[in-house]
């Protein structure tokens, strides 16, 4: 007799097996949690030079000692290699420096271009700071140092000192003379390139407010383009120098074109893949992740070492859907090394999830590996709704459990990582839990009532491109 108190709830619905285990990301979340203080600490100490670039510049405008002067700019330095050094060590494999060091060091250089400029009347030289800069750090820096000789020019100005004015216009043209020879991509760069040409404006303006005004303002020679010849002995501009900058940045310019070119063969291999296996074609899609990561590895690997900040962007998809590919593929068949493995019938999959030490050929960032997990959840949702038509109850718990399994996890992270963009896929695979629930609902409807109603088939496209 059952001893079952009728005036209490009956337990929650069983989703998950007995048998089921839950995905473990721990070591992932130690990985994340740890390049995550190392950014925090980026980021305290990012500050500090922030505080030390203010406490510079408002020093160069305070009427105080020589002595002063260099304590404070020396104390600057100190923080600046020191973020160099730090930077170097923690971040041996990323492609761009860790919290926003990058943009700080670009005031750096701002900083050090202006001092040059008082203290010599020309343009700081990239070969007299730290080799540590980055080139993309160094144009930053002498691009927005333009907002620096306007303000200059203002002010001294109101000195009625026409000379030091003309010597701040004269080299705001000759650098916004020498940024024109560039093809600046939309971007932080190009925005600020935009700046240089108020720069020049604000110092033509107030030019021509002193000689209205009863200053002698010689007139300007005519702007003549310069030849190389008479590049280099100009002292102002280290011509030379910027040349080969910008045959280095002309050089990444192509090879980026190339990354994005190769990457989208990479990217339809891998998405062809993953339309195979729904096909359940897969010798076909075990081609086609062969194809992907071959061209991982022989093309594209060998130009992301040698230019690392490309990795961003097209060649960051390409492992995102690397990964969604062959989790897919080890989920509904399994690895070598499982028995699941060895056949052919997708009409049972697996379910097992790859983890991140399941990829030994293409190593993958923690980024790669969670955003392809998430999109993985599309694809199993797509089955789902396959194995809804074929009234295979069973079929669409499996990939309840998955889908449930994998939430859990990520939700689990102490962080997710990236910029961000992470964090808009969570949102799709909570419903697409919840889609998956209604339809186990739907076919115990079926099932009790032999109605033959359509288990939410009109989801399927949308469980199928989420996350993409």
């Amino acid at each position: 007799m059952s001893n079952i108190n009728t005036s209490l709830p009956s337990p929650p619905f069983s989703y998950l097996s007995s048998q089921h285990e839950f995905l473990d990301l721990t070591k992932l979340d130690n990985i994340i949690t740890e390049h995550e203080v190392s950014r925090q600490e980026a980021f305290a100490l990012g500050a500090k030079i922030k505080a030390a670039l203010l406490h510079s510049r408002s020093s160069l405008e305070q009427s105080i000692s020589k002595e002063d002067r260099l304590t404070i700019q020396n104390r600057l330095e100190e923080l600046v290699q020191e973020a160099l050094v730090k930077d170097k060590e923690q971040n041996l494999n990323k492609t761009s420096r860790l919290a926003n060091l990058s943009y700080i060091l670009g005031d750096y250089v701002r900083y050090k271009a202006y001092v040059c400029f008082l203290e010599t009347g020309g343009l700081v030289k990239q070969s007299s700071l730290s080799d540590l800069l980055t080139d993309d750090e160094y144009l930053s820096g002498i691009i927005t140092f333009n907002r620096d000789l306007a303000r200059y020019a203002i002010g001294r100005a109101t000195e009625r000192d026409v000379k030091s004015v003309q010597l701040a216009r004269d080299l705001v043209a000759r650098v916004l003379d020498y940024l024109m020879e560039y093809d600046f991509r939309n971007g932080n760069l190009r925005r600020k390139y935009d700046g240089v040409k108020y720069s020049l404006k604000t110092c033509e303006t107030v030019l021509y407010e002193l000689s209205v005004t009863g200053c002698d303002v010689p007139k300007a020679s005519p702007q003549v383009r310069e030849t190389k010849r008479a590049r280099i002995v100009d002292d102002k501009i280290p011509y030379e120098e910027l040349d080969e900058l910008r045959k280095r940045m002309v050089h990444r310019d192509d090879m980026r074109e190339n990354v994005i070119k190769i990457c989208r063969d990479a990217q339809k291999a891998a998405k062809q893949a993953i339309y195979a296996l729904h096909r359940e074609n897969v010798s076909e899609a075990e081609k086609l992740i062969g194809q992907c990561e071959r061209c991982i590895l022989d093309k594209l690997r060998p130009m992301i070492d040698k230019e690392p900040p490309l990795r961003y962007g097209s060649f960051a998809n390409v492992l995102e859907e690397y990964a969604e590919a062959k989790m897919f593929h080890g989920w509904l068949l399994g690895t070598k090394d499982d028995e699941a493995g060895t056949g052919y019938d997708l009409s049972k999959p697996s379910g097992k999830v790859l983890m991140p030490d399941d990829f030994a050929k293409v190593q993958l960032e923690p980024e790669d590996y969670i955003g392809g997990l998430c999109d993985l959840t599309g694809e199993i949702g797509r089955f789902a709704v396959k194995k809804g038509t074929e009234r295979n109850a069973d079929g669409v718990k499996l990939c309840l459990e998955t889908n449930t399994s994998i939430l859990y996890a990520i939700e689990s992270l102490s962080k997710l990582p990236g910029g961000g963009g992470l964090g808009k896929k969570i949102d799709p695979l909570r419903n697409s839990v919840e889609k998956l629930e209604k339809m186990l609902y739907e076919l115990s409807l079926v099932k009790a009532t032999g109605r033959n109603i359509t288990a939410d088939i009109h989801n399927s496209s949308e469980m199928g491109s989420m996350n993409e």
